[in-house]
């Protein structure tokens, strides 16, 4: 499978008719892969190239390890063994404005366990282009300002559940992270077209070690964070009911 036919495949997937979702799977003997996005996503002409674009290098760069690691696998009489690449973006929620994503990344190349890697992705249509959560903040109170004391409470909670009450002896696994750390995405978790909480998830070792796997947080938006919003911005969120 060439470069070539993985574009065709995936302008196909993406441009017949009524936008659906896009998955593009190949198994070439030396690289499992697979890529896929939502229908929301594909609906989007200017977002549904990026993703065709990021699927044609990813596809090109997971390949040519994988021919690599072929090599290494026979070395090590490792028979059948080969990478692997998959990336799965996911609808959060969307309003007339704005569109949120999140992904999951996992990959495989040769080590004890796969990779796994979470990402967040926020698309304004009217400005047709990729934004983030900070970039809806406009005054003196920025998205931390509202959130990262209620974040990093829940985050030490969780953290203390997993670990039965007990502190890890690496410091950067018991401190709240930077929030250019994380994959932060605002959710919309009663589907009436308004984000209601935001997702900050941290991806295995930024803040815990591989074991514990992602930590997932959810917080809810408040009337105090609708207020610190750009004012275009404020009609895309709602409160959450406590």
């Amino acid at each position: 499978m060439n470069r070539g036919f993985l574009a065709a495949a995936a302008l196909l997937l993406a441009t017949s008719g009524t936008a659906k979702p896009v998955k593009v799977e190949h198994d070439s003997g030396a690289l499992q892969f697979s890529y896929e996005w939502p229908s929301e996503a594909a609906a989007i002409p200017a977002l549904d190239r990026k993703f065709r674009a990021d699927l044609v290098k990813a596809y090109d760069e997971a390949l040519a390890n994988g021919r690599d690691d072929q090599k290494l696998y026979r070395a090590q009489q490792r028979e059948g063994a080969q990478d692997s690449y998959s990336m799965a973006w996911t609808s959060a929620g969307e309003t007339s404005r704005l569109l949120s994503l999140q992904n999951e990344l996992s990959t495989f190349t040769g080590g004890a366990h796969p990779n796994t890697s979470y990402d967040a992705l926020i698309w304004d249509r009217k400005l047709n282009r990729q934004t983030s959560m900070e970039a809806l903040f406009g005054g003196a109170l920025t998205l931390s300002a509202v959130t990262r004391e209620t974040y990093c409470k829940a985050l030490d909670e969780e953290r203390m559940k997993r670990r039965e009450g007990e502190k890890l002896d690496l410091p950067e696994f018991n401190a709240c992270p930077k929030y250019s750390d994380l994959a932060i995405a605002p959710v919309d978790t009663n589907k009436n077209g308004r984000f209601d909480a935001i997702d900050f998830v941290a991806s295995p070792y930024v803040v815990g070690p591989y074991v514990e796997g992602e930590y997932a947080i959810t917080v809810p938006v408040t009337p105090r964070l609708i207020a610190a919003l750009k004012p275009e911005f404020r009609s895309s969120f709602e409160a959450q009911r406590q």
